[in-house]
């Protein structure tokens, strides 16, 4: 048998293992631009991770919890994601996700991919909107 071969695969096995460790993962930045916010309404980052595929390149896996500590129920909740780079501010990748309605003190866990580079450092800006 080759060794050629063998250690091609070896070092792919190998950087594909390792390298995703190597990226920084986003923080949630906070509430989002004026006019935007909810009141009675927090979203809260739970966990994220850099996650690598052949197809799709870097992406983060982010998990995020929505919460209405309001005393009424609110309807039509959406939240924004935004993968933010950290040294530019650019927005790398934006998302919105329907959270439905939220009655008071019930919260909600929405789980979403972002694409992002592998080289990159970045933030997360997470913010509710309504309907």
């Amino acid at each position: 048998m080759k060794k050629g071969p063998l250690f091609l695969v070896f070092f792919l096995v190998l950087s594909l293992t390792v390298l995703p460790g190597c990226v920084s993962v986003p923080d949630l930045a906070g509430p989002g631009p004026a006019g935007k916010e909810v009141s009675g309404i927090s979203v809260n980052l739970v966990r994220s991770g850099a996650d690598f595929s052949v197809s799709r390149g870097c992406f983060w896996t982010v998990t995020v919890q929505v919460y209405n500590h309001g005393e009424v129920e609110v309807r039509n909740v959406n939240v924004q994601l935004e993968l933010v780079d950290a040294t530019t501010g650019a927005v790398r990748d934006t998302m919105e996700v329907y959270a439905g309605t939220l009655a008071p003190g019930e919260s909600r866990m929405i789980l979403a991919e972002l694409d992002g580079d592998c080289i990159n450092e970045y933030t997360l800006n997470a913010y509710p909107v309504l309907l």
